[in-house]
């Protein structure tokens, strides 16, 4: 019954991905293609969401991916790898080239290429806040490449049988790294709703980006709706907020610090434009921090600024006050805009005019705080922090060690944030997920970083956990046996853990344990017991290890 339901779904898939292929001008080979790539997605995707745990739904990713093709796809040309072109593309590290304006997709002949095509080609800008402007760059390269990687493993690590990760065809491996660990500790709806533009934009109403919402009643009276917009969801503050109801401040502080400095040194190795503007601002914090160790120049530097400020202010009370010279500077003004950004008339412009006075005013009130001893010393303790933040990246250092040397201290407070997370967990569906998650971090860490840190204090509070609450085999009252037995979960690559089967043999101080996946034999391990033990199960009969 349940292989009947199975193939239904596949079928059903079949079906609409060969009806938006009717509509498409593509050659056989590619809708052949297209065929085999969503049935190799269908095949593999509920063992990798087993496996992976933090991913959508198989229906959400299916449908978008049909949607793509539908309605973004309008040429697809595959490439043979021994031709001219394909060389070139060989050359430069891609599999595929895909034109987002045209819609058109140049791949090799394979699932994986071609996935990663419409992948790119779903893909949308993501959106990020002026504010967080040194970490734009290294964010949305993590985000992009993170979010295509966390997706082509379905095709590249599953084939409906097995999983095995294919680190060897891998490229940007950090950026992966870095948002998987955040995928793991967070969950995937909050990253995936931004990464893939997951919300509901379309109620929003249309009108010019330059239109003043002008009731007296309104707050945002004076506002033009280019601003309003600007004001969308912050999702770093949102992931953050997330991260430290899980984790508390000081864990998300110290993580998301160990994130940002391992993107930004990233970043800055393939990226001269964004290294220098890193270093524009590591000399502009050291200036500013050794102007504040003469407190005279720092207060002689403020009263400064002051005085700036004050002159434009009245410099816009002179413009506001006069008619005349108000209209000739909007007419100035105005000449150097394009059409769609005008500003409609004087009085929109007075608006304008006076929202800077406000501004300008407040610039002032918040120089006169920092003029006070306390503040002084607020500012000076921030600037040290900024500076040794950077220092610790050190990006003028040619040495991988240092990136390994950050990998290592993110993992370390990945790994304080998961004891949390194991500490938190309340059934036995969180404690086998994290048993999953757990598994699939130690993985895909210690396959493509240099220096694991050793997470067995973490193996040993999930599994005695999962005992004490019956979700695995209890097979002794002593804690270092069950960890010696069990530790197996967290290095097996059978894809469903509750499918294993312990037979147990006992001879002259070491235990043999013959692992089946249901009834095949998967492996054996032997192991040594160093101290007096005693089963509560039986030896040589099966036993399930979920419990």
């Amino acid at each position: 019954m349940a292989k009947d339901i199975f193939s239904k779904i596949i079928k059903d898939y079949n079906n609409e991905l060969e009806l938006i292929l009717e509509k498409k001008d593509f050659e056989s080979n590619v809708k052949n293609l297209l065929l085999s790539m969503l049935y190799k997605i269908e095949n593999g995707y509920d063992d990798y969401k087993k496996v992976k745990v933090n991913v959508c739904s198989k229906k959400q990713f299916v449908k978008e991916i049909l949607e793509t093709i539908e309605k973004r796809c309008n040429k697809i040309e595959l490439i043979r790898p021994t031709s001219e072109e394909g060389e070139k593309l060989h050359n430069k590290g891609l599999n595929c080239v895909i034109n987002k304006e045209e819609g058109t997709i140049k791949t090799f002949q394979n699932e994986k290429s071609i996935l990663d095509a419409i992948l790119q080609m779903r893909q949308e800008d993501i959106e990020i806040d002026k504010k967080h402007e040194l970490i734009i760059e290294p964010l949305k390269e993590m985000l992009l490449i993170g979010n295509n990687m966390n997706s082509l493993e379905l095709i590249t690590d599953f084939n409906g049988w097995s999983w095995d990760l294919a680190i060897n065809n891998r490229k940007n491996i950090v950026y992966n790294i870095l948002y998987q660990y955040i995928n793991i500790l967070t969950g995937n709806k909050i990253i995936e709703s931004w990464v893939n533009n997951r919300k509901d934009d379309d109620n929003e109403e249309e009108m010019p980006s330059n239109l003043i919402i002008s009731s007296k009643f309104n707050e945002t009276f004076g506002i033009t709706k280019k601003e309003i917009i600007g004001e969308k969801e912050d999702y770093i503050l949102k992931i953050r907020d997330a991260f430290k109801e899980k984790y508390g401040k000081e864990r998300e502080n110290e993580f998301f610090k160990k994130i940002m400095q391992v993107a930004i040194l990233e970043c800055t190795k393939n990226n001269k434009k964004y290294k220098l503007k890193i270093e524009e601002r590591i000399q502009y914090l050291n200036n500013k921090y050794n102007c504040m160790k003469d407190n005279k120049t720092f207060i002689i530097n403020l009263t400064q600024e002051k005085k700036n400020l004050a002159n434009e202010i009245d410099e816009l009370d002179r413009l506001i006050s006069n008619e005349k010279e108000l209209k000739k500077e909007y007419e100035k003004y105005n000449e150097k805009l394009p059409k769609e950004e005008k500003i409609f008339s004087v009085s929109h412009y007075k608006l304008m005019l006076e929202k800077q006075r406000k501004n300008k005013f407040a610039q002032i009130k918040d120089i006169n705080k920092k003029m006070g001893p306390r503040e002084f010393v607020k500012i000076k303790t921030e600037l040290e922090d900024k500076i040794r933040f950077y220092n610790e990246i050190n990006i003028n250092s040619r040495a991988k060690s240092n990136m390994d040397s950050l990998i290592i201290e993110l993992q370390k407070e990945f790994i304080k944030c998961f004891d949390i997370k194991i500490e938190n967990a309340n059934d036995n569906k969180e404690l086998e997920n994290l048993i999953y998650e757990l598994r699939y971090y130690k993985f895909i860490s210690s396959a493509t970083i240099k220096g694991l840190v050793d997470v067995t204090d973490l193996e040993k509070k999930i599994i005695k956990k999962a005992y004490e609450q019956k979700l695995l085999t209890k097979f002794s009252e002593q804690e270092s046996t069950n960890y010696l037995l069990l530790k197996e979960i967290f290095i097996s690559k059978i894809i469903d853990l509750d499918t294993i089967v312990y037979v147990l043999k006992y001879s002259k101080g070491i235990i043999t344990i013959d692992i089946f996946d249901g009834s095949t034999d998967d492996e054996t391990k032997k192991i040594e017991l160093k101290e007096k033990t005693v089963l509560n199960v039986k030896l040589n009969k099966k036993i399930k290890l979920w419990a």
